[in-house]
This record gives structure tokens, C-alpha cells and sequence, in this order.
């Protein structure tokens, strides 16, 4: 079993906009091309388009790595279209706070009965820099329970932060077959001082052999402590 656990990223200042036909495979992009030259540090590793189990979703999943050297917030808008071109829906995204230098999973969640006929993805991301990562608080750990994974998170430091985001990418033989996200907390999205909690993933994943698993970590900012 192979599994990868990087911290959720993104990239920064200025909106990117990228568009690729909807394949259930992994797509050949590894350099995201931006129309703002600017916008060089945002490479993008894969994306995925994952049906969920029971036939009522499918998911068009981003991971890719920043390099900007930059702390940031991101929002992500996803809008699907027909094979003529014809917009459909339109669905959103968003990780309050990423660390710099590492990857990030984004995705969105496209509900097939509004989706007839979906061939295609267009994405927009809109970044700016923030100083509330508490990346560094977190411990996260995922092991293999029977058929899923028990992902357990601690937070090492003496504040509350807000819960831990963790999504993951189920793969066998490099094919992606199934994505799950999760939130770590004491209750509801706040996640206490010296907290160690856990969450089950991929219970209806299947069989795989890989994950990709990434995972944001923010400041509770309600609560005066950043």
C-alpha cells in the first residue's frame, strides 16, 4: 500500500483560469498555462474526474503544488459543460488557510442530474495571502482499517484552531477510483489545544492500492486566538 500525505496548497494574488475535457483517467498536464505570466507558481500535478459510487456525482479533482513561497487562502469556482460548449453548472470551492511549498487537492462536486451531458471543466482560482496557517500545529496519520482508512490528526499547540480538512484521491494501478473528504474536530470545525481525534475515509473506495491525501489546518480566528 502506497499512500502520500502532503499539506493542502495553493497558489496566489491574481485569478487563474485553466479548462480540460472530462476523462476518468488522469490527464496529461503536468504545467498549468496561465494567461498572466505572473502566475508561475502554480504547477499542477493531475486532475481526475471521479464518479462517485451510487451514481449521483462525479468529481473533477485538482492536486498541484505551490510555489509562490507564500501562506494563502484560495477559492475555487468549477463550471461544467456539454459537448457544444454550453455551460450547465457552476459549483464552488474554498481552503481558508495553506502552507507554502506544499501540495493541495481542490475539487469540484458536480451533481449529475444537473449535469446532462457533461464533457468538460472550466476552473477559476482566486488566491491572496494569509497568516493564518496553522499548518505547523498539526500532526495527521492515516493507516488502513479493514477496507478504509483511519485518518487521526493532533493538535500540538495550546489554541483551538479550526478542524483539520483532509481529502484524498483513492488510485489502483494509477487510476483514480474513488475521493473522499473528511474535517478532524472536537465538535463541529473547532479542534481543541493538545486534541487528538480521528475520522474513517474511503469506506465505500473499494479496492485500491494508493492515496494521495492532503490536508489544510486554519487559526480560529472567532475565537480571538490568531
Amino acid at each position: 500500500m502506497k499512500k502520500r500525505i502532503f499539506s493542502n496548497l495553493a497558489a496566489m494574488g491574481i485569478a487563474l483560469f485553466f479548462t480540460f475535457a472530462v476523462n476518468p483517467a488522469p490527464l496529461d498536464s503536468s504545467v498549468a498555462v496561465a494567461a498572466d505570466p505572473s502566475a508561475q507558481g502554480i504547477k499542477i500535478e493531475s486532475e481526475y474526474t471521479i464518479p462517485d459510487d451510487m451514481g449521483w456525482c462525479t468529481y473533477y479533482v485538482l492536486i498541484a503544488t505551490n510555489n509562490t513561497g507564500k501562506d494563502v487562502t484560495v477559492s475555487a469556482d468549477f463550471t461544467s459543460f456539454d459537448k457544444g460548449g454550453k455551460a450547465l453548472n457552476k459549483v464552488n470551492d474554498y481552503a481558508e488557510a495553506v502552507k507554502k511549498g506544499q501540495q493541495f487537492i481542490l475539487y469540484g462536486q458536480f451533481v449529475n442530474s444537473k449535469n446532462p451531458g457533461m464533457a468538460s471543466c472550466k476552473y477559476a482560482l482566486t488566491v491572496k495571502e494569509t497568516e493564518n496557517c496553522t499548518y505547523s500545529s498539526v500532526n495527521l496519520d492515516a493507516a488502513k482499517k479493514g477496507t478504509c482508512l483511519e485518518v487521526s490528526a493532533t493538535n500540538y499547540s495550546e489554541k483551538d484552531i479550526q478542524g483539520v480538512g483532509v481529502r484524498t484521491v483513492f488510485l489502483k494501478n494509477g487510476k483514480a477510483v474513488a475521493f473522499d473528504t473528511v474535517n478532524i474536530a472536537d465538535s463541529g470545525y473547532t479542534f481543541h489545544g493538545g486534541s487528538t481525534n480521528s475520522q474513517a475515509m474511503g469506506v465505500t473506495a473499494g479496492d485500491y492500492d494508493e492515496y494521495i491525501m492532503t490536508y489544510t489546518s486554519a487559526g480560529n480566528l472567532m475565537a480571538g486566538n490568531f
